[in-house]
């Protein structure tokens, strides 16, 4: 039973990859320079590219990192970050670029692996009936107040 025990924990420490922050790798990005790593968060924005190789933004927690991904890949992808959606959350295992030959110097990590953790959610947008009513007697009372403004001002 202990040998078993010890085999678990040496497989796993031998297997277990580490989930790399994006703000490590603006920090550190020296020591990531050309390393493989892992990391997770939500797609955002647009996918841009041609027809081989997708650009997509990926954002944790407040920071964002460039992607550079194949269209197999990104296929994998349903929703992206915006207005009234929830992009997906996606693992990401690629090698990390402080500056990128291919793409002008800049910084990027080039997908070896993608894998989608959780889809995101599009939210339906629901308008309070009380805002909509309180807004139109605001109008009301400002159209009054210019009105007798004006009526009651001197002309000039």
């Amino acid at each position: 039973m202990k040998n078993i025990f010890l085999f678990f924990i040496i497989f796993v420490g031998l297997y277990s990859e580490e989930i790399v922050k994006i703000i490590d790798l603006y920090e550190k990005e020296d020591y990531y320079d050309g390393k493989i790593v892992i990391i997770q968060g939500e797609v955002i924005g647009e996918k841009i590219g041609n027809k081989e190789n997708i650009w997509i933004n990926l954002k944790d927690d407040a920071y964002l990192i460039g992607i550079f991904v194949n269209k197999k890949e990104v296929e994998k992808i349903e929703n992206y970050g915006k207005y009234k959606v929830k992009g997906d959350i996606v693992r990401i295992k690629g090698i990390y670029n402080k500056f990128c030959n291919q793409h002008y110097g800049k910084r990027d990590i080039h997908v070896l692996e993608l894998e989608v953790i959780s889809k995101g959610i599009k939210y339906k947008e629901e308008v309070d009936l009380y805002k909509i009513l309180t807004s139109f007697i605001m109008l009301f009372i400002t159209v009054f107040i210019i009105f007798y403004y004006h009526k009651t001002s001197p002309i000039k």
